[in-house]
């Protein structure tokens, strides 16, 4: 049985991921459009783009989590991984699916699959920590796919691919990837 203060963090984190990516939707605009920080933020309206609001806030609160919790799990970084896939890929299917059933984006439905996302990404990672059934090997090749996420994030706000699913999306099916030269212009709602 785990301790409780690994529940208290799995609600911990899944409230730091809402709060901080619910922000991080933001913050390109509110730096002022300011490149360096532009792999962290949303920098237009595609898929890819938001799934960076559950990546970084659950990365750096789980680099916080694992100074505390490092002692008492053995599987701590499998758990993590799962949860920082699980995550972005829920998202991905679910607005796919979304669009394909109804027709079109719909934002309640939005919010609904980031909230959501967070608790099956959280419960995931739980329940992955519960087990301890994965070796210190498994730790070491999950670091290595957090990393490469993380990479794949950062390159492909700069030189993504010209794919759906990096897509600026809007009203006029603009054929924009990537940082928007008029970001301000092309965005419709702010969510």
């Amino acid at each position: 049985m785990m301790a409780p203060n690994i529940i208290l963090y799995e609600i911990g984190g899944f409230l730091f991921i809402l709060i901080a990516g619910s922000l991080l939707h933001f913050a390109f605009e509110l730096s002022n459009f300011w490149i360096p920080i532009a792999f962290l933020t949303p920098v237009n309206e595609s898929i890819w783009e938001h799934l960076k609001m559950v990546f970084w806030p659950g990365l750096i609160f789980f680099v916080f989590e694992y100074f505390h919790l490092k002692s008492q799990v053995k599987n701590f970084w499998v758990a993590k991984a799962i949860c920082l896939f699980i995550m972005p890929l829920f998202i991905a299917v679910g607005w796919y699916g979304m669009v394909a059933l109804i027709g079109e984006n719909i934002f309640v439905i939005d919010i609904f699959l980031f909230v959501t996302a967070i608790i099956v990404g959280q419960n995931l990672s739980y329940k992955v920590i519960s087990t301890n059934r994965f070796s210190v090997q498994n730790n070491v090749y999950s670091i290595i796919a957090i990393f490469m996420l993380g990479l794949a994030f950062i390159y492909f706000t700069y030189f993504p691919p010209r794919i759906f699913l990096f897509e600026h999306m809007d009203l006029a099916n603009t054929g924009k990837y990537g940082i928007l030269e008029n970001y301000e212009s092309l965005r419709i709602m702010s969510h």
